[in-house]
């Protein structure tokens, strides 16, 4: 049940801009107009408020004192939504809540996030589903020479085993400051190490970036990263720019490409896919 929740959350996310259910041109309020010659309404600082399709607001943020404080994920598909609530350390994210709306929940996660000169280094993830499992995670975070995200590793504790049973590991390969590709592998944990023989391994290649602002980059990026461990084809999030294509590997059968395409406002900022069905609304700082 919590695969197939997550599943369909995911394609919302990754998928949705491809569907069309609304062709309007008419500009959400309080962003910019799509015409790179018109005068923005916002010429300062942002955030983005949401991601719309039609009725629907798949994607909300929400602000606090011009902080991120929570998000909505929803389900365009359903009445599902994920609520991911923040809890700050000064300017830091401490601590991050992902809850869904089902009764008992299927999705309680608390995420405690450390930091290390500055940069998130590690966290955890306490899980409580259907208020009988518990599940506790350990993720590490590394960084290459040039302090580029270099993998994420988690490892799983399912079930409340006092023993780690599940590890899995994000690697990533950057093109200058964009994801260009996120290798994820799970696989059994073989008492303290990871079993090999065991390793399972989806790709996500992103290619075809633009050279405008990824709407992204207006939210923490420790937001993103943890989101990103969640819905893992969402890694693009911490790119610079905005990808316009993602192909996915599955282990087994051949990759599926879907393309991607943007219009942008006079601040480089994109406000809709070329059919202007998906609307990138913000909100100015």
């Amino acid at each position: 049940m919590i695969k197939k929740y997550f599943l369909s959350s995911l394609t919302v996310l990754a998928l949705a801009f491809v569907v069309s259910c609304d062709n309007t041109t008419e500009d959400p309020p309080n962003q910019n107009e799509n015409s790179s010659t018109s005068t923005p309404s916002i010429t300062g600082p942002r955030i983005l408020s949401k991601v719309n399709n039609g009725n629907i607001d798949l994607e909300e943020y929400i602000t606090n004192a011009g902080t991120l404080s929570q998000a909505f994920i929803r389900d365009a598909g359903s009445n599902n939504t994920i609520t991911a609530t923040a809890t700050y350390s000064g300017s830091k994210i401490a601590q991050i809540k992902y809850q869904d709306n089902a009764n008992p929940h299927v999705i309680d996660n608390v995420y405690t996030l450390s930091y290390t000169g500055g940069k998130l280094s590690s966290f955890t993830m306490d899980q409580t589903s259907l208020a009988t499992v518990f599940n506790h995670s350990d993720f590490t975070v590394f960084y290459d020479a040039n302090g580029q995200l270099y993998r994420i590793v988690e490892k799983k504790k399912l079930g409340g085993n006092t023993s780690y049973t599940h590890y899995v590991e994000s690697k990533f390969t950057f093109s200058a400051s964009n994801v260009a590709k996120a290798d994820h592998t799970t696989m059994l944990m073989d008492g303290a190490n990871p079993d090999p023989s065991t390793a399972s391994t989806i790709s996500y290649a992103y290619g075809d970036y633009d050279a405008k602002i990824n709407p992204y980059t207006t939210l923490p990026k420790e937001y993103c990263i943890v989101t990103g461990t969640i819905f893992q084809s969402n890694f693009n999030m911490i790119s610079s720019n905005n990808y316009g294509k993602i192909t996915i590997q599955n282990p087994v059968g051949p990759p599926i490409s879907v393309p991607k395409g943007y219009l942008y406002d006079s601040q480089n900022y994109p406000v809709s896919d070329q059919s202007q069905t998906i609307k990138y609304m913000y909100k100015a700082l």
